[in-house]
């Protein structure tokens, strides 16, 4: 799946921006799956609990969040490392709700 300037692989669980792979956690990576699956939609916290880590999951709700800021920073890492303008899917934090990968908009030439 293409997310701007960011591939990501489903079934080899790889993710990489201008053909540089990043290296994600393996909850990291199901986090930016999840939302990928979603792109637009409001992913509810409660969800992204479920299907990363399991709805059995007894932890605080606070481990998405530093989840989210772990993959916020490799994204971030990555494109600050290449040369030239990047273009980055964000990630809206909604606050009281849950997190929305934004749709990338076409590029203009």
């Amino acid at each position: 799946m293409r997310l701007g300037d960011l591939i990501v692989d489903f079934s080899a669980r790889r993710c990489a921006l201008h053909g540089v792979e990043i290296p994600l956690s393996a909850k990291a990576f199901d986090l930016l799956a999840v939302l990928a699956e979603r792109i637009g939609e409001a992913v509810p916290r409660e969800t992204l609990m479920a299907e990363v880590w399991d709805e059995n999951w007894f932890g605080p709700t606070k481990t998405v969040d530093v989840t989210m800021a772990g993959l916020r920073r490799r994204l971030t890492e990555a494109a600050q490392a290449g040369d030239g303008p990047v273009r980055l899917p964000e990630i809206t934090t909604l606050r009281g709700h849950g997190y929305r990968l934004e749709r990338q908009p076409d590029p203009v030439d």
